[in-house]
């Protein structure tokens, strides 16, 4: 979709309009529905094909974003960081540099450092947000294709680590391939504050419950292990470690946070940093 429209990357977009959509909302399965067959459409999900087309209709991809919230009635608004078109680049540990998502995680070395090219300018409308939050919660999610792009947008970083927001960090349950292989808590915190450029949270959420065997199992096969914090912690800066049983217990086969569990303690860490 990309490569063919121009479009900026629709995923972790549709991802958080699928989350913020009424409960009982069609939309949250239409969106994230896969087509199993069919030439050209075979893997896509739908919700990336109708941001597409309202990106062509409205002209403008945050303008479709906005749109498409308006017609699933949201409960909240979702955001795209920047309107501009970029790629991620990465700098390897072997020294190659890399460009695109799918090239970066494929290449089997571990990833120095990552920017965006070009550098964009953020949505005004991101800025203004972080500036009125009560609470800023970054994570879960891929740490390198997912996290810190949005960190890398000019000027967010430097907002969060300048607001009156509590300021959370949900961390991984467990390592992902071709991204964060063998990290610890500290890796991934590392690779926040030397991305980022600032000490950013208050609190860091991370899971000290019990995984399943049996899926730890299927994806320690996988090459993914559970994210373990692994004292002396030397870059969570002044944030406090909050260890919490985060792992949903679930029929599926997918290593998940326990949604409702997650939100009572950010929501609690929220509650206490304001009157703090």
């Amino acid at each position: 979709l990309r490569r063919d429209f121009g479009v900026l990357p629709p995923g972790d977009v549709r991802n958080c309009l699928a989350a913020v959509a009424p409960p009982d909302s069609p939309f949250k399965q239409l969106l994230q529905h896969r087509f199993l067959d069919g030439e050209g459409l075979e893997g896509h999900a739908v919700g990336n094909l109708v941001l597409t087309a309202l990106s062509q209709i409205t002209g403008d991809f945050a303008s479709a974003v906005e749109q498409l919230g308006t017609m699933m009635g949201l409960r909240g608004r979702v955001l795209p960081t920047t309107r501009e078109n970029v790629r991620l680049r990465a700098e390897m540990d072997s020294g190659e540099v890399v460009d695109g998502e799918t090239r970066i995680t494929g290449t089997g070395s571990r990833i120095r450092r990552l920017s965006l090219n070009p550098s964009p300018k953020p949505l005004p409308e991101v800025l203004r947000a972080l500036v009125n939050a009560h609470g800023i919660v970054v994570g879960p999610g891929s740490l390198y294709t997912s996290l810190l792009p949005n960190l890398l947008v000019e000027g967010v970083a430097a907002t969060i680590s300048g607001v009156d927001a509590v300021r959370i960090y949900v961390a991984n349950l467990m390592t992902e391939p071709g991204e964060t292989d063998g990290f610890t808590l500290d890796d991934h915190l590392h690779a926040i504050r030397m991305h980022a450029g600032y000490d950013l949270f208050d609190y860091i959420v991370v899971n000290k419950g019990h995984v399943a065997s049996d899926r730890a199992a299927q994806y320690a096969g996988q090459g993914s292990t559970p994210v373990i914090v692994d004292p002396p912690l030397k870059w969570a800066g002044r944030a406090q470690i909050v260890e919490c049983d985060l792992a949903a217990e679930c029929d599926g086969p997918k290593i998940r946070h326990a949604a409702r569990p997650l939100a009572r303690v950010v929501r609690a860490l929220i509650e206490t940093g304001r009157r703090s």
